[in-house]
C-alpha cells in the first residue's frame, strides 16, 4: 500500500474500531479487551490473545443507564452498554486496571452482567514510582500472569514475556519516529493521519501493526511545498480520544495538532521495557512504575505540569488543547492546576469537555477557532 492507502485505512479504523476488531477472529485471533493504557498488553500477547483498547463510542445509551448514572463518563457507559447489548461478543474477555472510581465500579458491574469467558482485575498502586509501589507492582504481574494462565491453559513463558516485549518496544519505536517526523518534517504527514497510524494499532495485532508502520515509514517522501499560511501548531492533552473530530476541526480551522499527551496516543507508547539482565515482568514493572502518571495515579503534579510545559516547547506549539471526556473526574481535578501553571509558563490553554452521547461538533468548533484567533491576535 502506498502512504495515502494506509492513512486512509487507519483513519478507518479509528472511526469505526469495533467494527474492525469483528473481523479479528476471521484472522485466527482471540481479542482480549482492556480499558487502560497500564494494562500489560504484553502479558496479555504472550498468551496468544490479541490485546485491544476499548475506550467509549458514539451511541444512545439504553441498557446501561439501569446500572451506571448518567454523570459516570462516556467510556464506561457506552463499552457497557455495548457488551449489555451483545454488540461485543467477538470479545473473549476484558481486563479492568484500578484506575478511576467508574471504572472500578465498572469492573464489578461488568463481571456480574456481561456473559465473556474471561474476567480479569489488576488493582495497581495508587502512588507509583516509589520502592515499595514497585514491589506491590511486581507481585500484582506475577498474580495476573497466573490467572492468565489459569484460563489459558497452558503456562506463559518468560520466553514468551520477553518475545511480546521485544514487540512492542518494537511498536513503541516505529510509533515514536511517526510522531517525530510530525513535528520536525512539517508537510510530510499531518496530526490528523499521523495520530490515526499510531491509534489504529490499539485494535490491530502488533505485528500486523509493526509491519504496517514499517512500511508507512518507508513510503514517506520529501515534505510538502510550505504553505503560503502554515498551520498554527497546537498541542493536546487529556484522556482519551476516542474518534478524530478533534484533529479534523483542527485542520478546517488552519491549525495542526503537532503532539499530544492522550492515554490513546503519545503517552501510550512513552518508554521502553528494559529486558537485558532481568527478568521480563521486573522490566513490565519499572517500565509501569517509572512512566509520567495520568491524573488517575497519585505523583508529583508538578512533575507533570512540567512535562507537558517542556514537551510544548520541544514541539514549538503555539498553544494547549486539554481534550477531556465529560465526568472523567481525575482529569476534571487537575484542569485549575495545569491552566494556572501553563498560565505561569505563558503558554495559552482551552479546555473542551464532550461527551460522546451528545457529541457537539459545532460548539466545539465554535470554541477553538476563537482561541485560534487569540493566540493569532485576530
Amino acid at each position: 500500500m502506498d502512504t495515502g492507502e494506509i492513512t486512509g485505512l487507519c483513519l478507518d479504523i479509528w472511526r469505526d474500531p469495533y467494527g474492525y476488531c469483528r473481523g479479528l477472529r476471521d484472522k485466527g485471533q482471540r481479542p482480549m479487551a482492556y480499558f487502560c493504557s497500564y494494562a500489560p498488553e504484553e502479558i496479555m500477547h504472550a498468551a496468544g490473545f490479541t490485546p485491544v483498547r476499548l475506550m467509549g463510542a458514539p451511541r444512545n445509551i439504553s441498557s446501561a443507564d439501569a446500572h451506571l448514572q448518567a454523570y459516570c463518563c462516556a467510556v464506561a457507559r457506552s463499552d457497557l452498554d455495548l457488551a449489555l447489548e451483545g454488540e461485543l461478543d467477538w470479545l473473549e474477555g476484558a481486563v479492568f486496571v484500578q484506575t478511576c472510581d467508574t471504572m472500578m465500579r465498572l469492573s464489578d458491574i461488568w463481571r456480574l452482567n456481561a456473559s465473556f469467558p474471561f474476567h480479569g482485575d489488576l488493582s495497581l498502586p495508587v502512588r507509583m514510582g516509589e520502592g515499595v509501589s514497585l514491589d506491590y507492582l511486581r507481585n500484582e504481574l506475577r498474580r495476573f500472569k497466573d490467572v492468565l494462565e489459569g484460563y489459558a491453559g497452558s503456562p506463559i513463558t518468560p520466553e514468551a514475556v520477553r518475545n511480546s516485549i521485544e514487540v512492542y518496544n518494537r511498536n513503541r519505536q516505529l510509533a515514536g519516529e511517526v510522531y517525530r517526523l510530525r513535528r520536525e518534517r512539517t508537510g510530510v504527514l499531518g496530526g490528523l493521519e499521523g495520530t490515526a497510524c499510531v491509534v489504529a494499532g490499539l485494535w490491530m495485532r502488533k505485528e500486523d501493526h509493526n509491519r504496517l508502520l514499517e512500511e508507512l515509514l518507508q513510503g514517506l517522501g520529501e515534505p510538502a511545498p510550505a504553505e503560503a499560511t502554515p498551520p498554527t501548531p497546537l498541542f493536546a492533552a487529556g484522556s482519551v480520544c476516542a474518534t478524530p473530530d478533534l484533529f479534523e476541526l483542527a485542520r478546517e480551522l488552519g491549525a495542526d495538532i503537532v503532539d499530544d499527551d492522550f492515554c490513546c496516543g503519545h503517552r501510550y507508547i512513552e518508554g521502553l521495557v528494559e529486558l537485558e539482565g532481568r527478568d521480563p515482568l521486573e522490566g513490565l514493572a519499572e517500565r509501569i512504575s517509572r512512566r509520567i502518571n495520568c491524573p488517575a495515579k497519585h505523583s508529583a503534579a508538578k512533575e507533570r505540569s512540567s512535562w507537558l510545559a517542556e514537551r510544548i516547547r520541544e514541539c514549538a506549539a503555539a498553544g494547549l488543547v486539554l481534550f477531556l471526556q465529560n465526568f472523567c473526574e481525575p482529569w476534571l481535578f487537575e484542569v485549575p492546576f495545569l491552566k494556572e501553571r501553563m498560565r505561569e509558563e505563558g503558554i495559552p490553554t482551552l479546555v473542551l469537555e464532550s461527551d460522546l452521547q451528545s457529541f457537539s461538533r459545532g460548539q466545539l468548533r465554535t470554541r477553538l477557532q476563537a482561541f485560534l484567533e487569540t493566540i493569532r491576535g485576530i
